[in-house]
């Protein structure tokens, strides 16, 4: 510098005005009490912020949970379910390029109003509870014992009534009228991605201006472990509230084992709603920049990592100026070759994050689980997988404090070196053999006669059974879409609960068990869990590094808007269409779908589970290689030029600061000087004695 003077000394000692109430201290408006300000620390803001996404995540994972639930009760197939989860990131690629650089100035303003709308959008989809229909048992008149009937059709058993028109019920179509509420679980999905946003883009850059590099990796790491153990605890208490009837109220005659059973699905995302709605007013009470951002700031000065002046530039812009620094903004965003690549991969490894919407689904169908068993199991390993490796990764990076650069080539490693793992999945029970649909009733009952299976034929052709409900029954080693696909007249309970099915017309031995045939294979469970939850480790791993290579991949004042730039792209090219793209899969290898009484198709019951589960896999898998492949072009195509500040911009904003410093000393000496020059002369002008010249 000019001078010698240590320009950056003179600019940190004034990064801002701490004098200045609205900037530094919490509270709203002119309403900043003092009492607040032993809140006012990074360790308590991180640790609301972290139970704020907890809460968030879990509202929209417990999507995920009751899927199928939905799907049965509101009449809808796997590509509409599809539909819900991607309407959530059309509205989010929107918003986040909308506001990213709105954002940079008052980022906890920004993430309390988003929560806020997340609130509205949960409670939009909970609401069709209290106008959806729901199954009720069949009532048949003139029946002689109309107590025995009404269990008797509970349980879905063939008997003379279900081949008469009497015999049809209107409750059975009570999925059809239901499917008109859709659009407003389409419509709350919409809300909630604009809702979703804003914490989303601004949670870790303000985060990265209250935490050094050290800090920000175990930091980053505990918001990333609350917030993603929102998923697999959602999966708990999902499976929790499904046990539960709908109205809290069964009607007589309904158990959980009864056809007509329907969980209170709407509770797992009620509940969450409120949590998130009492906090969302206590995170906009942080400050723009806490008091502890001042050491960060000088930490990043002294790295070269930024400068005070635009540190300001970004914080005092006002509403004009953010608008009018978008479109220069995004063409130095978009001139980073190494952001680029990062994005690419980014999109390629949220295309598979679709796939994890249909877990439970995929789960329940291999291992031959209930809601229950799903939740539980997939609740634990997750929060396993997700807190070893954010904690690990974390702590790595408390650790080793390397260049980002490093942490890009760790990560492109940790991303491929997890993919094989995924194949995991590939291990699961045998496959059921169907009754109607893999193998013909004529050639059950008598070896000599091979037909084409349908589910419909001669044993059970006076029964009128339909696919608007499914509920297995094993025969031995087959199993049967339902007691009335068996053609089971009679029911057999022992203390008021089902006990079996007899004087069944398609089975061999004449009688049925609830469920499906053959016990889940504990083993193959076990291991195929233990590999996958393993991969999860690896992956998440490197997520904390990955939150920061963001931060430092730009300049300090681009960070917002790249984080934006990022969610919108990543959001609109891989997460929006994945869930279209898994939910065609599945649908593709569906074998029986429900079909209700008017001939309107639903939703999927039974799938050709190999061919499903090797597509599926697969498509995971080759996602997943082609993500590490940019991942390592943004390793060697990163420039350590594009994450300083602008040299041009920087040295002009410096020497113009510095000159004005300058100009103040030399109009400081010309003063003292004018004023000891007023001193030295005496009134009629000579110079004084005293003074040496």
């Amino acid at each position: 510098m000019p001078d010698g003077t240590d320009y950056k000394k003179l600019d940190t000692h004034d990064s801002w005005d701490d004098t200045d109430r609205k900037i530094t201290q919490m509270g709203y408006l002119g309403w900043r009490p003092r009492f607040l300000e032993c809140l006012n620390k990074p360790a308590i803001f991180t640790t609301v912020f972290a139970i704020s996404n907890f809460f968030m995540v879990m509202s929209y994972g417990i999507l995920s949970m009751i899927l199928p639930t939905l799907e049965s009760v509101f009449n809808l197939n796997s590509k509409q379910t599809g539909v819900i989860l991607m309407a959530n990131d059309i509205s989010g690629t929107v918003a986040a390029l909308v506001i990213a650089n709105y954002c940079s100035a008052r980022k906890t303003r920004w993430i309390g109003m988003g929560m806020f709308i997340v609130v509205i959008a949960t409670i939009i989809p909970a609401s069709t509870t209290l106008f959806a229909e729901y199954p009720q048992p069949r009532n048949h008149t003139g029946a002689t014992n109309p107590t025995l009937t009404l269990e008797k059709e509970s349980y879905g058993v063939c008997n003379e009534t279900n081949g008469s028109e009497n015999g049809v019920d209107e409750s059975e179509g009570y999925a059809v009228r239901n499917h008109k509420y859709y659009w407003m679980f389409v419509f709350g999905a919409l809300l909630q991605g604009f809702g979703a946003a804003p914490p989303g883009i601004a949670g870790a850059t303000y985060m990265d201006e209250i935490f050094t590099q050290k800090q920000f990796g175990i930091a980053i790491s505990l918001l990333y472990v609350v917030s993603f153990i929102g998923y697999p605890v959602s999966m708990l208490t999902g499976a929790v509230f499904l046990q539960y009837y709908v109205t809290l109220d069964p009607p007589e005659g309904v158990t959980f084992q009864s056809k007509e059973w329907v969980g209170a699905w709407w509770m797992g995302m009620f509940f969450p709603a409120i949590a998130v709605f009492i906090l969302s007013f206590f995170v906009m009470l942080y400050p723009r920049q806490m008091p502890a951002a001042k050491k960060v700031l000088k930490d990043k000065i002294r790295r070269g990592i930024t400068t005070v002046l635009e540190k300001k530039e970004e914080l005092g812009r006002s509403l004009k100026e953010i608008t009018v620094d978008m479109i220069p903004a995004f063409k130095r965003v978009m001139k980073n070759k190494a952001l680029s690549c990062l994005i690419v991969g980014d999109i390629f490894l949220f295309l598979q994050v679709g796939a994890y919407s249909f877990y439970p689904k995929i789960y329940a169908l291999i291992f031959r689980l209930d809601s229950k068993q799903v939740g539980s199991i997939l609740g634990i390993t997750n929060i396993v997988g997700f807190g070893v490796g954010l904690i690990a990764g974390g702590l790595f990076m408390r650790w080793k404090e390397w260049h980002p650069k490093r942490l890009q080539l760790i990560y492109s490693i940790l991303t491929l070196a997890a993919t094989p793992f995924a194949l995991g999945m590939l291990l699961y029970c045998p496959a059921n053999t169907y009754a109607g649909v893999d193998i013909s009733y004529s050639e059950i009952l008598d070896s000599s006669q091979m037909r084409d299976p349908t589910l419909i034929g001669e044993c059970n052709a006076d029964c009128a059974c339909t696919t608007a409900f499914y509920q297995p029954v094993c025969d031995g080693n087959l199993t049967y879409f339902s007691p009335c696909h068996a053609g089971c007249m009679d029911v057999e309970l022992y203390d008021e609960k089902l006990s079996s099915y007899g004087n069944c017309s398609c089975t061999i031995s004449g009688e049925a068990s609830l469920g499906q045939c053959g016990e889940p294979c504990r083993v193959k469970m076990f291991i195929s869990l233990v590999i996958t939850t393993v991969g999860v480790v690896i992956s998440f791993s490197g997520y904390a590094a990955h939150a920061y290579i963001y931060n430092r991949i730009v300049r300090e004042v681009d960070r917002t808007f790249t984080q934006g730039i990022r969610s919108s792209v990543v959001r609109a090219l891989g997460t929006l269409p994945s869930p279209l793209i898994f939910g065609w899969v599945i649908d593709k290898f569906c074998t029986v779908w429900r079909v209700s009484d008017d001939g309107v198709t639903g939703n999927c019951w039974l799938y050709d589970i190999d061919r499903l589960l090797l597509w599926f896999t697969l498509l995971q898998v080759a996602m997943r290689v082609v993500s590490s492949g940019f991942y390592l072009l943004c390793w060697q195509t990163w420039d350590s030029e594009d994450e300083k500040p602008d040299s041009k911009i920087a040295s002009a904003a410096e020497k113009l600061e510095y000159k004005k410093i300058k100009d103040t000393i030399e109009n400081d000496k010309h003063q003292k000087k004018d004023a000891l020059n007023e001193d030295a002369l005496n009134e009629d002008g000579t110079i004084c004695d005293n003074v040496k010249i």
